[in-house]
């Protein structure tokens, strides 16, 4: 395997393509980087969504992944295949899931649904995407993943903590709760300040952690880009390892967003979240489970709770 110049793929033996769906996915992950813009919007959009190659036509999943049939014809042989047909022979045993458009196509589509099939056709399609999203999260992820990712906060000098826009209540979520047993947890922006003045002065020993999902906020990659070149470690969290931010990042957690919603669903990387914070603290040691027990007794003590009544006390 030779490796060309950025505008280019991995050249890959014609005779040997990837065997497998999944050694198709890893193969076009592995290469992402090196692909031209219009490959990587059409690799993109087969990893992301492998259930509906195997089943749709290459002219509907150009269409979806808004590139030229040449262009998954050029993606395929990049790869090994004589074409996208071979490729796609891969997915046959993948199920479909129905793929939708951009968020106006969404919220027309949500309309007509509740307007043929009523709230419960609504509710449905969202049980259903949620619970793929969560399934699909939990298959892909690895304990020594994890673990590495909870070592590397433990182990940091200061961790900066980054979202924006919907990934804002995500890290103010994750920041609220890790610092009841770390003291070196901070969210980023500050009121008043951008994303770029807060990781100014980061450096080696630092670690900033980033959120972003399709579409990928432009000032939270302005960050990572300013963290990284000061010498500070990123851990990404986002929806896709072809995203920009897995591919700036010393290590990246994968959650799914897909939805019926126009917009996309965090639910699974609210649970993803949760688990690294459980491990977090599982392997942080006495320090760390002092500190929470000292947080919530003051809290306690500066009546932040609401205690039951007694049932005598009940009327």
């Amino acid at each position: 395997m030779v490796q060309l110049n950025h505008y280019q793929c991995y050249w890959y033996n014609m005779a040997d393509p990837p065997g497998s769906a999944e050694a198709v996915l890893q193969t076009l992950t592995n290469s992402f980087g090196a692909f031209s813009p219009q490959l990587r919007r059409a690799a993109r959009f087969v990893i992301d969504h492998p259930r509906e190659v195997g089943v749709q036509s290459m002219r509907a999943l150009a269409a979806k992944a808004e590139v030229q049939p040449n262009t998954l014809v050029r993606l395929a042989q990049q790869i090994g295949f004589d074409g996208f047909d071979a490729l796609r022979e891969r997915f046959r045993d993948f199920v479909v899931a129905d793929g939708l458009g951009g968020f106006g196509d969404r919220a027309r589509w949500l309309q007509r649904l509740g307007a043929e099939g009523g709230s419960a056709a609504v509710m449905a399609e969202m049980a259903r995407a949620t619970t793929g999203n969560m399934e699909a999260m939990w298959r892909r992820q690895q304990a020594e993943e994890l673990e590495a990712a909870a070592d590397s906060i433990i182990a940091a000098r200061q961790v900066h903590v980054l979202g924006l826009g919907a990934a804002e209540s995500l890290a103010h979520q994750f920041w609220y709760v890790t610092r009841m047993a770390f003291g070196n947890i901070t969210p980023i922006p500050r009121r008043g300040a951008l994303p770029i003045d807060d990781v100014a002065w980061v450096g080696p020993g630092d670690l900033l952690v980033a959120l972003t999902f399709q579409p990928y906020r432009a000032e939270t990659m302005d960050a990572v880009r300013l963290a990284r070149g000061n010498g500070c470690k990123i851990l990404g969290i986002t929806d896709s390892r072809t995203s920009p931010l897995a591919r700036a990042a010393d290590q990246a957690l994968i959650a799914p967003t897909h939805t019926p919603q126009f917009f996309q669903s965090h639910a699974a990387v609210t649970a993803l979240l949760e688990a690294l914070v459980a491990i977090l603290v599982a392997r942080a040691g006495d320090d760390a489970r002092s500190r929470i027990e000292r947080f919530h007794e003051k809290r306690r003590a500066a009546g932040a709770y609401e205690e039951p009544s007694p049932l005598s006390q009940l009327g």
